[in-house]
């Protein structure tokens, strides 16, 4: 690869990081002011608030959701407790299969 063609490389690249940068900035022009689930507010120029805070990004869809650290728990509890009752009733079922398979 000669000098001319790195050159061309790295100009394409830096284009395309900016195109990149651009997206992202306009995406974090949708972030809410307030949390999705309880609305509490949202002060972006707060460096507490936007450490803490949780922001979900679905680029596909266009949407940005900000969530507050109380509701983020909650909602990671409720997940742990859905995925745990159904590892329980996986284990009932599979317990069910072998003591019919038994039975026959």
């Amino acid at each position: 690869m000669n000098r001319k063609q790195r050159r061309a490389m790295a100009k394409e690249q830096r284009k395309k990081g900016n195109d990149d940068l651009a997206e992202k900035v306009m995406l974090f022009d949708k972030l809410p002011d307030e949390c999705l689930m309880c609305e509490a507010p949202f002060d972006k120029k707060n460096k507490e608030m936007v450490s803490k805070w949780n922001v979900t990004v679905r680029e596909s869809q266009g949407r940005v959701h900000l969530y507050c650290p109380d509701c983020w728990d909650k909602a990671h509890k409720m997940v742990a407790a859905v995925v745990e009752s159904m590892e329980e009733t996986a284990k009932v079922m599979e317990e069910r299969k072998k003591n019919a398979k038994d039975n026959e």
